[in-house]
């Protein structure tokens, strides 16, 4: 082989190497109302917006500082409202709704961040997982002023997609409860509940996009066959009342879930028990 062709081939290598990397580059796709735009991990990284932010991770249950984009700066020209909500997608499907009032509230206690893993800075193993892959390349990470809190499920990791969306009851009114219920009831405390912690990975005869844990009110309502006590010990902790392989559901203590309102949860599940006969 010549000179010349051996410097050709080595050219043609490097491009398709390069356009390999690109190929293979993790990409983030967010979608408003109007429009669909897909970001690379690169050019997240590049956005003039990122800086580095520490957080008190609920996921790593630790402090974790993080190459991050403010939500508002990531979300313009979404044109989201704050009756709307993120539909946050991760990798394996699961998906949680944020809702857009934490995004647009300008708070000085909530700030929203995507966090963009460095390739050359891989974020540590999600506790846990045995697959040993982090919470990366994207992740939703909130910078918390305590006593302010928000659903440990909107910290979602893995990222695929986000989407601005109508509010769950709006997809999916089958959750809702009749007019005549009060504002204030525990039922409507354990609606609000139910759709922050549980519908991540839950439906509800069929209503939502979760798919990590069974359908709790098909065939049958899960309080028709879990005695109330038992139900509550087992959404407390899982582990406590049952194991099962490739178990993924971790249980609630008492600062993400409060006693009064697992028992709404409840109550709610009980009144769609209710309605369904």
């Amino acid at each position: 082989m010549t000179a010349a062709a051996r410097l050709l081939m080595a050219a043609l290598l490097g491009i398709i190497t390069a356009t390999s990397a690109v190929a293979q580059s993790p990409t983030l796709t967010i979608t408003g109302p109007n429009a669909s735009r897909s970001y690379t991990q690169e050019a997240l990284l590049a956005n003039p917006t990122v800086r580095s932010i520490t957080v008190t991770d609920a996921i790593y249950h630790r402090p974790m500082t993080y190459r991050a984009i403010p939500l508002p700066e990531l979300l313009k020209g979404t044109a989201i409202g704050a009756d709307d909500y993120l539909q946050a997608r991760a990798i394996d499907n699961f998906s949680v709704s944020i809702p857009g009032s934490l995004v647009t509230a300008n708070s000085a206690e909530i700030e929203g961040f995507l966090a963009v893993e460095t390739p050359a800075a891989p974020w540590p193993p999600l506790p846990g997982k045995p697959d040993k892959a982090s919470a990366g390349p994207f992740y939703i990470v909130w910078r918390l002023v305590p006593p302010a809190r928000v659903s440990p499920e909107y910290w979602a990791y893995r990222l695929a997609a986000i989407a601005v969306t109508e509010s769950p009851l709006k997809r999916w009114p089958g959750l809702a409860v009749d007019a005549d219920v009060p504002a204030g009831d525990p039922i409507r405390i354990g609606l609000d509940r139910y759709v922050a912690l549980c519908m991540a990975c839950h439906r509800f005869n069929g209503e939502g996009e979760g798919g990590q844990g069974p359908d709790l009110g098909r065939p049958m309502n899960v309080t028709d066959y879990f005695q109330i006590p038992a139900l509550k010990k087992f959404i407390r902790d899982p582990s406590s009342v049952r194991r099962w392989p490739e178990q993924k559901m971790a249980g609630y203590d008492r600062t993400t879930l409060s006693d009064s309102d697992l028992d709404a949860i409840v109550d709610w599940l009980a009144y769609k028990a209710k309605q369904k006969r």
